[in-house]
C-alpha cells in the first residue's frame, strides 16, 4: 500500500512552498535568476512560479488565479503582496505612475452599487463583471470579476476619459489561469497537495 500524499493546509503551505519566493508590500524577491518580474505573474506560462502557487495557497477556494498578459511598452510589474486571504499584484506605468493598475484576489467582494458588465467565459467557467460607476469612484476605474470561489478587484489609477490610450492597454492586460494548473504542477513537481478548488479541502 502506497502512503498517502502530504497535504498542503494553509500553514504548511507557506512553510513548504514559500521558501522560493518572499513576499512584501512594495518588495519583490522571487528565486530564480534570469527569471523577468513579468515572467513570474505572465498568464498561459503553465510553470508553477511561486508568486502563484502563493496566491493559490491565499485564497484556496478561488478556481481561477489572475495574471497577466503581455505588457504594452511603458508598463512593468512593480510587487506583490500576498497573505492568508488576499493576493495582489501591482503595475507601474511611466504615464500614470506608481500603482497605475492593482489586481487583488479575494475571496469575495462587496458589488453592491457596481454596473453589471457582460459575463465573460474562463476555462469553461463563468465570470461576471462589474464596473463601479464613475460618480463613486470619478478619478479611477475599479471592476471586479467573480467566479467560483473568488472574486479579482481590478483597480487602474486613470479612467476612460483622462487616459484613454491607458485605458485601452489595461483593458487587455488582466488575465486568469485555472488553479487547477498549480494543484497538477505542486503534486507532479512536490508530491504534495495544494488543498482547495480541485484538491481536497484544506483542514481546519
Amino acid at each position: 500500500m502506497s502512503a498517502a500524499r502530504p497535504r498542503v493546509g494553509p500553514a504548511g503551505a507557506w512553510r513548504a512552498i514559500a521558501v522560493a519566493v518572499a513576499v512584501a508590500v512594495g518588495t519583490m524577491v522571487v528565486s530564480g535568476c534570469g527569471t523577468s518580474p513579468y515572467q513570474r505573474v505572465a498568464c498561459d506560462s503553465k510553470n508553477p512560479q511561486a508568486i502563484f502557487v502563493l496566491e493559490a495557497q491565499a485564497v484556496p477556494s478561488a478556481t481561477l488565479i489572475p495574471c497577466a498578459w503581455p505588457l504594452p511598452g511603458g508598463w512593468s510589474v512593480a510587487g506583490f503582496e500576498v497573505r492568508s486571504g488576499l493576493a495582489q499584484f501591482w503595475l507601474d506605468s511611466d504615464q500614470a505612475g506608481a500603482r497605475a493598475a492593482e489586481v487583488t484576489l479575494t475571496q469575495t467582494c462587496d458589488v453592491a452599487g457596481a454596473t453589471r458588465l457582460p459575463r465573460a467565459t474562463v476555462d469553461r467557467q463563468t465570470v461576471q463583471r462589474y464596473e463601479v460607476p464613475a460618480a463613486r469612484e470619478p478619478h479611477a476605474t475599479v471592476r471586479y470579476y467573480l467566479f467560483t470561489g473568488g472574486c479579482v478587484t481590478y483597480r487602474l489609477s486613470f479612467t476612460r476619459q483622462t487616459a484613454p490610450v491607458l485605458a485601452g492597454q489595461a483593458s487587455q492586460l488582466l488575465g486568469f489561469d485555472p488553479r487547477w494548473w498549480f494543484v497538477n504542477a505542486i503534486r507532479r513537481d512536490q508530491g504534495l497537495t495544494l488543498c482547495g478548488a480541485y484538491a481536497p479541502p484544506c483542514p481546519g
